[in-house]
């Protein structure tokens, strides 16, 4: 197929996919220059911007990809019907048996799901570019490395001052040494990434978007782990790299076409301002009931609390609430795969269909 650097045009590709991730490099590593002391407490206006705006309005974005799509509710019925009943199941279960077993699970299970999204993007475009094999098994590995570095740089410097979900939730014992020698592995590995991208571009197949699909996770990675100890900076380099492209691709692939149909009258704005009013409403009330009945830590939002929970129904609420996110890992496995499941996913994102499966978008 022919090669092609955009899935739409510059200024959307680089808007949505590159321009969050980097602006939250660079206001990360302000902030951790020019203001090193967190504050005593967590802050409210970054906690809507981050988590509630863009985190968890995210996760709501694959329902027009799954649950509000004909064709997928057809293709993909039995995984449709059994991954909620299964997450709701064994997060009752770990929750049950301890909290902190529940939120470890979870948070291995969403950095594996945030890297697997940076490796989707990256070979989208190495897709969309007619890239090689071997061009793209490099691109894996190289996001691979930059990324599981700084985790395991992470787990070798346990405790932090920042936490996945909830101080405790990530394994602790592993030597410091571990950590450093991840981090130096990945010199020669993106020093050969560097070099096979600079070969590419002088032939004249630069496809610039992969590159930056790379470099930009690997910087934030980096600057919100390994660099600054401070919980806003992980916030800000985590959330906004991968909720806005998140949101931007279901807007591509299905998002405004589940909109266009129900709304044929209606201008990109409304259209724009319909898609994402509908994860911005599910958001503020799942994270009202969680504030109501789990955390309590925003009663100036959501009001207060009637109290601590029964441990067993604790236990059951934690669970439920947790399955919108939990759902959503499981599901990308599936509805970003282009083939005979998703048969109108090429055509939305511009590319061929093939029987390739190497190429996801998350």
């Amino acid at each position: 197929m022919p090669s092609r650097p955009f899935l739409r045009s510059p200024a959307f590709d680089l808007g949505w996919f590159v321009l969050p991730g980097l602006l939250a490099a660079i206001v990360g590593l302000a902030l951790g220059v020019l203001d090193p002391q967190p504050p005593a407490h967590d802050s409210l206006l970054l906690w809507i911007a981050g988590v509630l705006l863009v985190d968890v309005a995210h996760v709501y974005a694959s329902l027009y990809r799954s649950y509000l799509d004909p064709i997928a509710r057809q293709h993909h019925r039995t995984r449709l019907i059994a991954a909620p009943l299964l997450c709701a199941w064994l997060g009752f279960l770990l929750h049950l048996e301890s909290p902190l077993l529940f939120w470890g699970a979870l948070a291995y299970l969403a950095i594996f799901h945030f890297i697997k999204q940076h490796l989707g993007f990256a070979l989208l475009y190495a897709r969309a570019g007619a890239e090689s094999p071997a061009d793209r098994r490099l691109i894996s590995l190289a996001l691979w490395t930059c990324t599981l570095g700084p985790v395991l740089w992470w787990h070798a410097n346990l405790p932090t001052s920042f936490a996945w979900f909830m101080p405790g939730d990530l394994l602790t014992g592993l030597p410091p040494i571990v950590g450093t020698l991840a981090l130096w592995a990945q010199l020669p590995v993106l020093l050969g990434f560097l070099a096979r991208r600079l070969v590419l571009a002088r032939r004249g197949r630069a496809n610039p978007m992969v590159p930056l699909l790379v470099l930009v996770p690997a910087a934030c990675w980096h600057i919100g782990i390994v660099l600054f100890d401070d919980d806003r900076i992980f916030t800000i380099t985590n959330v906004f790299l991968h909720g806005v492209p998140y949101m931007a691709l279901v807007w591509l692939a299905g998002g405004r076409d589940r909109l266009a149909a129900r709304l044929p009258r209606s201008g990109p704005l409304a259209l724009l301002a319909g898609f994402y009013g509908l994860l911005l409403a599910l958001a503020i009330g799942e994270e009202a009931l969680w504030d109501r009945l789990v955390w309590h830590d925003h009663p100036q939002l959501f009001g207060t609390s009637t109290g601590e929970l029964h441990p067993l129904l604790a236990s059951l609420v934690v669970a439920l609430l947790a399955v919108p996110q939990a759902t959503h890992y499981l599901l990308d496995r599936w509805i970003w795969r282009v083939g005979s499941d998703n048969p109108a996913l090429a055509g939305q994102l511009g590319l061929t269909r093939d029987r390739d499966s190497g190429a996801k978008s998350t």
